[in-house]
């Protein structure tokens, strides 16, 4: 089963970091191309047994993928799994790790399978890798730019995160 990992290091606390996923509008956020993807219903958030359901196409060629969430561990983990979608098996986890008050470790791990068995997921490795690659680049440089402008907003007094 292919794994594709992608790490950044992001200038912030993990408590902020994962207080920014914990955001109802994050998911939305992370999306790229909101033209291509609708979030149909979503509900838990990243808690155990959270669920998301959103589309992904254009009119009437739109396919739906069902997630759940599982794996929470707060400030430090959450993961989701396909329950039904595209994939033939889709697992993603979201971890961080502190390296400092003010920097963390953000890395996203997902294992995954196309339907069609091993010769379909050795052909579809590379342009997926690619694919992955991108929008997890894109994810990182929205969830870091987003934290730097909360610090900037901190320093010049305007409201953040919750502290919980």
């Amino acid at each position: 089963m292919p794994l594709f990992v992608y790490r950044s290091t992001v200038p912030a606390s993990a408590v902020d970091l994962f207080q920014w996923h914990e955001r109802p509008e994050a998911l939305l956020d992370l999306i790229p191309g909101r033209r291509w993807v609708r979030i149909e219903e979503q509900v838990g958030g990243l808690r155990d047994g959270g669920r998301v359901i959103f589309s992904i196409g254009v009119g009437p060629l739109r396919v739906r993928w069902e997630a759940r969430h599982f794996g929470y561990i707060p400030n430090t983990q959450f993961c989701d799994e396909q329950v039904r979608g595209p994939f033939a098996m889709w697992r993603h986890t979201h971890r961080i790790e502190s390296i400092g008050a003010d920097r963390s470790v953000y890395a996203d791990s997902v294992e995954y399978a196309v339907p069609g068995g091993w010769l379909a997921n050795l052909v579809a490795a590379p342009l997926l890798g690619r694919l992955l690659s991108i929008s997890f680049a894109q994810r990182h440089r929205i969830v870091r730019e987003s934290l730097r402008q909360l610090a900037l907003d901190r320093t010049s007094g305007q409201p953040g995160l919750d502290r919980r």
